[in-house]
């Protein structure tokens, strides 16, 4: 009996397909080579689609056909021995070397001319099959992108709903991915030290290992987080919910093409970079000597020396004397707070029209780039960048339009944090840890300045504005009269801050301070 080779795949597209499983196929192979009175010697199974050039197992059993080490192969049907027609015709080239090639449940002779035929046909409608399926995949694929929905298998983070849904975000993994993205912004962390971070929270792949610093920096980047799609060169926008906003990716991505520097701290004094010198303008280094901490500026032709921080400290509780409120000033002021509000939704709904007609020509000019493209005015990568600026800048405008919707909402939270703090500033200031203290300064102080010895702290608005109203202490028919002229003023002043041409809700609350060079 002649020695054979048998050969059975499944595809990876089409795992176990009906009447093809690799287990029917043996079956099949067996039962030929019985009647056939044909011995099987070696088999060779792949789990890879016959598209494929290159095959491993397949190549390997060409190699091994060839040193003579078998009189024949068989195969279970033509499709499953190749759907591309440069393997087809490596298998016609075994044949006409004079090897046995069987078909166990097609009767092809390759050894004739007419068998050559046959098989060709066959051949080239499989390869034909292939090629239309993949293409029906891919079109497919383009349908669900045009809709929004993500086709293929939900990034950390999300999770899947079944085919022709939206991912959703993962209740356990999405907090990580947001707070990877807020501590790498923040820029105390680089990638490897930021991977260390979450391993010790809890974050892992799927596999329980830690999230390498490459597949950070990847999740990073994929702006799938804030509701873009980005797959194989194209972008659209997604339908699904996001995890952070725009304004929160844009800072990672300047972080990660080197705009801004994480920074390693060694010493963490309390007013670490927050004091600059008013002749070099440089920032006062914090060291301690004798059990005292020190500022001190190290240009050597500068005349200012050294600030101890309890003077600062000092300086900065004499601030917050005219920020001191009484309970029933509080109260008076959320009254007149709230009456004001019931005012201002007429401005709200101006601003809102504003922001969808600029929303609306980002949309119409989206429109005019694709029919541009689609005449051939554009080449692609042009008409790419250009489509990812516009989803961009789209997604920026709805973040905005969210965030002007709930307004008033967050302008009430806002006021209403405010009004808490001056209600306990000079409390909390005095029982807080270094920590929340050096949080509490950058919160109320924008600059903190010293020439030679004189220091010149200043304020952050509404704070600036608030101190500068005064301070009433407790008294009689005047100093009441004083106490309800203060509120009023105080009043207008947090109207202003949040009003018009003040602090606006596409902004943060308290923006950080603009820090002064380091040497």
């Amino acid at each position: 009996m002649k020695s054979y080779f048998a050969y059975i795949r499944v595809s990876t597209v089409r795992q176990g397909e009906r009447g093809s499983s690799l287990q029917e196929q043996r079956d099949a192979i067996t039962a030929f080579a019985r009647r056939n009175e044909l011995t099987i010697t070696q088999w060779f199974e792949e789990r890879e689609t016959a598209a494929k050039i290159g095959r491993s197992e397949f190549m390997r059993m060409v190699a091994a056909v060839k040193k003579q080490r078998a009189s024949g192969i068989i195969f279970h049907k033509i499709d499953r021995s190749s759907r591309n027609l440069k393997d087809w015709s490596v298998i016609q080239d075994l044949a006409d070397a004079g090897l046995d090639i069987r078909f166990a449940q097609e009767s092809i002779n390759l050894a004739s001319n007419e068998g050559k035929l046959t098989g060709d046909f066959l051949a080239v409608i499989a390869a034909h099959y292939i090629r239309n399926l993949r293409e029906e995949v891919k079109k497919g694929m383009r349908g669900r992108l045009k809709q929004g929905i993500y086709p293929l298998a939900a990034p950390t983070g999300y999770l899947d709903q079944g085919g022709g849904k939206p991912k959703i975000p993962d209740p356990q993994r999405a907090p990580y991915v947001r707070d990877a993205f807020e501590w790498y912004a923040d820029g105390r962390y680089s990638l490897r030290t930021l991977s260390d971070e979450l391993y010790e929270r809890g974050f892992r792949t799927k596999s329980g290992k830690k999230v390498d610093a490459s597949c950070l920096q990847k999740m990073l980047r994929n702006p799938f987080y804030i509701g873009v799609i980005r797959i194989s060169g194209e972008v659209y926008a997604g339908i699904h919910e996001p995890i952070i906003s725009k304004a929160l990716f844009d800072r990672v991505q300047q972080h990660l093409d080197g705009k801004k520097n994480a920074r390693a701290i060694v010493h963490d004094f309390l007013f670490r970079r927050m004091i600059s010198c008013t002749n070099c303008h440089y920032c006062l280094i914090g060291e301690r000597q004798k059990g005292y901490v020190y500022y001190r500026c190290h240009t050597p032709t500068c005349p200012t020396l050294t600030v101890r921080e309890d003077v600062i400290l000092s300086a900065f509780q004499t601030h917050l004397v005219p920020l001191r409120f009484e309970e029933d000033e509080i109260s008076e002021l959320r009254q007149m707070i709230a009456a004001h509000f019931d005012r201002k939704s007429e401005r709200k709904e101006e601003h809102l029209h504003a922001v969808e007609l600029r929303l609306e020509a980002s949309r119409a000019r989206l429109s005019r780039l694709i029919d541009a493209y689609t005449d051939g005015m554009l080449e692609k990568p042009l008409f790419m960048e250009k489509k990812l600026a516009l989803i961009m800048e789209q997604r920026g405008l709805e973040e905005e339009y969210d965030t002007i919707d709930g307004t008033e909402t967050l302008f009430a939270q806002k006021l209403d944090e405010i009004l808490e703090l001056l209600k306990s500033l000079p409390l909390c200031y005095e029982n807080a840890n270094p920590l929340e203290r050096r949080s509490l300064i950058k919160e109320i102080t924008s600059n903190i300045k010293v020439d030679r010895k004189e220091l010149d702290i200043t304020l952050r608005s509404p704070f600036r504005e608030i101190a500068s109203v005064g301070y009433v202490s407790s008294g009689g028919h005047v100093c009441d009269k004083a106490r309800t002229n203060r509120i009023q003023s105080v009043v207008e002043v947090l109207m202003k801050w949040c009003g018009p041409g003040g602090q606006t809700s596409s902004s943060p609350p308290y923006a950080p301070p603009l820090t002064p060079p380091l040497r």
